[in-house]
């Protein structure tokens, strides 16, 4: 006679088994990351929000994108400031709610706010920061990139913005910190139609300060707005490079540009962008969009 083997084991242990097995799947779907997106609402000091995933024909490279929209931006028609963040994977989640707050005080005007991220952190991450941000220098051997990004923004990611959100490029303002701060500064010196207004915090000269002394600087038919935020508690490895070329700047009485420099009391290399935001909404002082 063939007997089942479920037979020879009593009900109860299987209704307990099946309990305990329920009870598994629960806890693991329960501990599954939920989707980005629904993930990302329930921090509403960053919205409303959108993302998207760009392909850059360019460098070859994918790039995270996230734009913040003013509150009211549906109920509107008008194009809107924009402001544009490098390393946005810090800088997005930290200044995007700083935004709102200021908002909230009527102390800044709202914004469109893209941030530009890497996805990661380092080289093995994909965070090509060190090369996409510089200028070229003799050592190290991976910087020089600044050049092919600026074709990046210009060529695939302002034009996509433009395409897909009502702003005004015209009232824009990029800004970086350290070789983010590089970057804008090179790109206030090399490609000032690309955005209206340049934030420049702390900028990292420290590898490749000759390359800007020796610099030509473009002109646009104003001279272009640059605000150069610098820390009190810089370290002197930052410092004293971007002394010397603001010292041969001055020396040259050049007038490419619309400098301004502003002191951050206490303030450190890398953690200053939020009070160099504040200024520099001060500074820029964005339109309102009515």
């Amino acid at each position: 006679m063939n007997v089942s083997p479920c037979k020879l084991i009593p009900r109860s242990f299987l209704e307990s088994c099946g309990r305990l097995l329920a009870a598994l799947c629960i806890c693991l779907i329960g501990s599954l990351p939920l989707k980005a997106d629904q993930s990302l609402e329930r921090l509403f000091g960053l919205g409303p929000l959108e993302t998207f995933t760009i392909n850059s024909a360019t460098l070859d490279r994918a790039f995270y994108i996230y734009v913040r929209l003013p509150l009211n931006y549906a109920e509107t028609s008008c194009n809107w400031p924009v402001v544009y963040l490098l390393d946005g994977g810090i800088l997005f989640p930290m200044l995007a709610p700083h935004q709102l707050m200021m908002e909230f005080d009527e102390q800044a005007a709202p914004v469109v706010m893209v941030g530009i991220s890497y996805g990661g952190l380092g080289f093995s991450n994909g965070n090509l920061r060190s090369t996409d941000y510089t200028a070229p220098a003799d050592e190290p051997e991976y910087y020089g990139g600044a050049f092919d990004y600026q074709d990046f923004l210009a060529n695939e990611l302002i034009p996509k913005i433009e395409a897909d959100y009502r702003i005004d490029q015209t009232d824009s303002l990029i800004l970086g910190q350290s070789l983010g701060g590089q970057f804008t500064l090179l790109s206030a010196l090399t490609r000032p139609n690309l955005f209206g207004h340049y934030l420049s915090i702390n900028p990292a000269l420290h590898a490749n300060v000759d390359y800007f002394i020796q610099l030509e600087p473009v002109r646009r038919s104003e001279p272009t707005p640059l605000l150069l935020t610098r820390s009190t508690e810089e370290r002197a490895r930052f410092s004293t490079p971007l002394q010397r070329w603001l010292n041969h700047w001055q020396r040259a009485s050049n007038e490419a540009l619309e400098l301004d420099i502003r002191w951050l009391s206490g303030q450190y290399h890398a953690s200053s962008a939020p009070a160099a935001y504040r200024e520099a909404i001060d500074w820029w002082s964005p339109s309102k969009c009515e």
